[in-house]
């Protein structure tokens, strides 16, 4: 996967609540890219079906780019979907077969937002921060917000304790920065229940797909650093 050189990024307010929105250098061309876990997150949409949606057509998978920033002394590579590949999966999303009422209410209300906003925001002349500077800057590591990609990536047992196991909710909170609270709520968003002694996660069928090992490495080795 290539990488994107960060020029500056910020929270921008969403209809289903706030996403980070990065401006990106991309072979000498700037564009707009947002998390792919951040994405599935504010459409409440399942973060393995969103990435294997993404991996499964080859022209999504070309607006995949990795995004490394620093905070503190700590090295962070994240996967960003630039703005093609965004509003090419929102118009994957069959809203049709989304069963629940209020969560097709809120992938619609997004898509409407996505495609007018991201367009608009592309047009926007940021102002060329450091590379390498933090997502946030001025904040903290252990902001109450923390590292949800992190977060996300533990519970759903893709970055695991040396000895094999899943990481328990207390030790997410201490590696992410991400509250307990906050990380129970992720938890049961996404089905995701852990089983006695944290063995194993019992959660509802999914569509399979092959996991960005890359990513799940820099995870990996994040985790180990701290």
């Amino acid at each position: 996967m290539l990488e994107a050189q960060l020029v500056q990024a910020k929270d921008v307010q969403s209809p289903t609540g706030p996403l980070p929105v990065a401006w990106v250098q991309v072979a000498g061309r700037k564009d707009v890219g947002v998390p792919l876990a951040r994405l599935a997150e504010v459409l409440d949409y399942d973060l393995r079906t969103l990435r294997s949606l993404v991996q499964r057509d080859p022209v999504l998978r070309d607006f995949e780019r990795v995004v490394t920033t620093l905070s503190g002394n700590l090295k962070r590579s994240q996967t960003y979907l630039l703005r093609p590949g965004v509003l090419g999966a929102l118009a994957k999303i069959s809203t049709r077969r989304i069963q629940d009422p209020a969560k097709r209410e809120r992938v619609i209300q997004f898509q409407r937002w996505a495609f007018e906003t991201l367009d608009r925001l592309l047009f926007e002349e940021p102002h060329r921060a450091p590379e390498l500077q933090p997502l946030f800057p001025g904040l903290p590591r252990r902001h109450t917000k923390g590292d949800r990609a992190l977060a996300l990536a533990m519970l759903a047992g893709e970055v695991r304790a040396p000895d094999g196991r899943l990481y328990s909710y207390q030790a997410i909170e201490r590696l992410s920065g991400v509250p307990r609270t906050t990380v129970i709520r992720l938890a049961h968003r996404h089905g995701w229940v852990r089983s006695e002694m944290n063995r194993h996660i019992v959660r509802p069928p999914q569509i399979p797909q092959q996991p960005n090992s890359e990513l799940l490495n820099l995870l990996a080795q994040q985790v180990q650093v701290l």
